[in-house]
């Protein structure tokens, strides 16, 4: 593949990529899934910027991570989906460096595990749990560092729980979140990474 049809493959991905960021924050029960009123939604978006990850490198997946936390940050200012959000997510830290995060460290898993033995499916698979995982951790985390009184007051509980209570109520997402990363990435990045080849 040469330089010239890398580099169009790669914008036109992105630009595809990008397409379906927007669209999964905006339409209702698309990009995020609220199962149980007033809790935090379970997301798919994550799986748009875990699966360009894994096709483009580490820094694609960190500027589509970049701009899911944009689209986080405007969702949160003007169609908040339950308390929390509106609390957190307002705040540019919370809003992108997670979701920035969560494309990098997908891209590096993958490009790390595919130059050892792991088969290129369950490097995708890793990469996917990992993206997932580290979104949710380090949103919670920096919801304790921030707004731990804000949140502990929307919990009703002490502020030293309330990682605990986060981690409890956060836990079926990140759980659901994780493994829905773990089956669609290699089911969606493989066909993709065929196509890359042919270019």
């Amino acid at each position: 593949m040469t330089h010239k049809n890398s580099s169009a493959y790669t914008i036109s991905i992105m630009a595809i990529l990008t397409a379906f960021l927007i669209i999964q924050s905006f339409i209702p029960m698309v990009g995020y899934i609220n199962i149980i009123p007033g809790l935090p939604a379970v997301t798919t978006i994550h799986l748009t910027v875990i699966i360009g990850a894994v096709i483009l490198g580490t820094r694609q997946g960190a500027i589509l991570g970049l701009i899911w936390g944009l689209i986080s940050l405007f969702r949160a200012y003007t169609s908040p989906g339950d308390p929390l959000s509106l609390l957190i997510f307002q705040n540019p830290i919370i809003a992108i460096l997670p979701r920035l995060m969560a494309g990098m460290i997908a891209g590096f898993t993958f490009q790390h595990l595919y130059q050892t033995k792991i088969r290129k499916t369950g490097a995708m698979a890793l990469a996917g749990i990992f993206g997932a995982l580290i979104n949710t951790i380090l949103v919670i985390g920096l919801t304790r560092v921030l707004y731990g009184h804000q949140a502990a007051g929307m919990y009703h509980t002490d502020p030293t729980r309330l990682i605990i209570v986060m981690l409890g109520v956060v836990a079926l997402n990140a759980v659901m979140e994780a493994t829905l990363a773990a089956v669609v990435t290699p089911l969606v990045a493989t066909p993709l990474m065929r196509f890359k080849r042919t270019q």
